[in-house]
């Protein structure tokens, strides 16, 4: 049986990433999977959407567009206006009218609410008098108070304020209210489960934000380097890690011959320059920028190990894709990456009670064993590639729609 389903999602786009790629990956699976897929999201997203869909036939993928006017926009959001959030709360009243002509005429047997991927955020479509399903979202992944003692004054502070936004959860009448109004909520967490109240955790099951789709899932590509090759992908950003990243490549390149690739922009990059010039190993790491997915996925084959010590991240998409790709993947027992990553196809460091130092030293000691034994990497690369099985669109949308 197939469902008519009306999607909102904020951040919709394909080739984009982040959360742009799970609102795009929830409308493309969900219609190819023959259900009548209507998808409100932002006006500013559909010349690209127009552009993906021009050459092809998708009849059951029908896209809504609601935007408020540029001088509300300008108010309300930029990149550097901490109100993003406030126009995301405007912009859902505004789709509670949009989608209100749509509604009397269609009737949907669900409304999914996918983007943005935060259980601090209430959906105004749950009140409609039809089957809700919120999420997954994320959020309640806190970041190890011993990992960010080096942070900035500013930095410490916005993981606190965090912190402190993720208690209120508990007591916000909004977001109970939509919580109510669910017929289904899912979370990518424990911890995010713990923040909604107890009340409706018998409605609250864990499941991740993002997939992978069947036809990406594809064998290692061996590859025949004489130097073995990390990479990191992602913003350069203090929760993602860079310290422990860039502290565990040199002890490790001390040890055997290794080389860093780093995709990505961000605000830690000139702390990585610095590193790099301060230890001299200008020729071990390559800062590669952004690239085009496809671009990057084939630079991705091209490396043997994707370590990514994200102190804190809901989904993990890089993590997800280099897995399906073989690439056995270098995590902390955090978030996504926990759920993804096990010590058979990876390696996983626990972080509990662990200073930095600490948690380097077991990156490097497990790295090199890795680099060392070769069936030990050939057995991990097959059980990535296993492993990421379990995370297809397909499995995901059959859990949440058809079991």
């Amino acid at each position: 049986m197939k469902h008519k389903i009306l999607l909102s999602a904020y951040s919709c786009e394909p080739n984009k990433g982040s959360e742009s790629e799970v609102g795009w990956s929830w409308a493309l699976n969900l219609s190819r999977e023959k259900n009548e897929v209507h998808v409100i999201t932002r006006q500013n997203q559909k010349e690209n959407i127009d552009k993906y869909l021009a050459n092809k036939n998708i009849s059951n993928l029908n896209f809504i567009y609601f935007d408020y006017p540029n001088w509300f926009i300008k108010i309300f959001k930029s990149k550097k206006n901490p109100n993003s959030y406030l126009y995301f709360i405007l912009w859902q009243i505004g789709i509670f009218f949009k989608v209100y002509p749509l509604i009397k005429k269609l009737k949907f047997d669900y409304i999914h609410h996918v983007t943005f991927v935060s259980h601090r955020l209430p959906s105004f479509l749950a009140f409609y008098n039809i089957p809700f399903i919120f999420g997954p979202v994320s959020g309640g992944d806190i970041m190890p108070s011993n990992l960010y003692k080096n942070f900035s004054f500013t930095q410490r502070f916005k993981e606190i304020l965090r912190k402190i936004s993720n208690s209120y959860i508990k007591i916000s009448p909004l977001m109970n209210l939509v919580f109510l109004k669910s017929k289904k909520i899912y979370v990518n967490s424990i911890d995010t489960k713990n923040n909604i109240p107890s009340y409706f955790h018998k409605k609250t099951d864990l499941l991740l934000a993002i997939g992978i789709n069947d036809i990406d899932i594809i064998d290692k590509k061996i590859n025949d380097n004489e130097i073995f090759r990390l990479c990191f992908g992602g913003n350069l950003i203090n929760y993602k890690g860079i310290n422990i990243l860039m502290k565990t490549f040199l002890k490790l390149r001390k040890k055997i011959n290794c080389e860093l690739n780093i995709f990505g922009e961000g605000d830690k990059k000139n702390y990585i320059l610095d590193f790099i010039k301060q230890n001299q190993i200008f020729d071990d790491v390559k800062l590669i920028g952004r690239l085009p997915r496809n671009k990057f996925i084939e630079s991705l084959r091209q490396n043997d190990l994707l370590f990514a010590p994200l102190l804190r991240d809901s989904g993990s998409f890089i993590t997800l894709e280099a897995m399906s790709k073989g690439l056995p993947c270098a995590v902390l027992n955090i978030g996504g990456p926990d759920t993804l990553v096990d010590n058979n196809c990876g390696i996983k460091i626990n972080v509990q009670n662990k200073s930095e130092n600490e948690i380097v030293d077991e990156f490097v000691f497990s790295i090199y064993q890795l680099i060392l034994d070769k069936n030990m990497y050939k057995k991990k690369s097959y059980l990535s590639i296993e492993q990421s099985k379990k995370f297809t669109w397909k499995k995901k949308i059959d859990y949440i729609y058809f079991r």
